[in-house]
């Protein structure tokens, strides 16, 4: 089954109209990606340096138990990812949302800024100075990122024609 993030930008701005909001759950690829390379960067420590880390003790093995939970901890950040699918990212008509807690309102975007990173890891920031904010939205969510972010300039455009001043 296709995803919303996966379709291009006519299925949004049908939701968008149809029902007020658009939420675009975690891509799985991106998240299996992350996952892969962490999982390869956990065994490589384990077959490598980590051995060797914990029998010379000293500061090499508090540095090698620090990396390797950090690793283990992300794993665990991106498993439940995976589960779960959240945060999610959710564009309405008061503004764009990511999870529960980060949100800047259309009133408040200042600036979309241009694609930056490599690809199959492009992003922009969606900017705000007035609680200087700013929301990272990338491929996690969206597989075509630079009709996403087109999208968005589009909508920030309509609600600044539309908004009462």
């Amino acid at each position: 089954m296709a995803m919303i993030g996966d379709g291009p930008s006519e299925v949004w701005t049908a939701e968008l109209r149809r029902t007020g909001r658009v939420v675009f759950p975690l891509r799985r690829q991106p998240l299996l990606r992350q996952t892969r390379s962490a999982v390869i960067l956990l065994v490589l420590l384990a077959t490598t340096q980590l051995p060797h880390a914990l029998k010379s003790g000293g500061v090499l093995r508090v540095v090698a138990v620090v990396v390797t939970t950090a690793v283990l901890i992300g794993l665990c950040v991106s498993g439940w990812q995976l589960l779960t699918r959240r945060p999610t990212l959710t564009i309405d008509t008061t503004g764009v949302r990511r999870g529960r807690r980060r949100f800047v309102s259309w009133s408040e975007i200042d600036t979309i800024n241009g694609l930056d990173g490599p690809a199959g890891d492009r992003s922009f920031a969606v900017g705000s100075s007035i609680r200087r904010r700013r929301l990272r939205l990338g491929e996690q969510h969206v597989r075509d990122v630079v009709a996403f972010r087109d999208w968005l300039i589009d909508l920030l455009e309509e609600h600044r024609r539309t908004a009462p001043r």
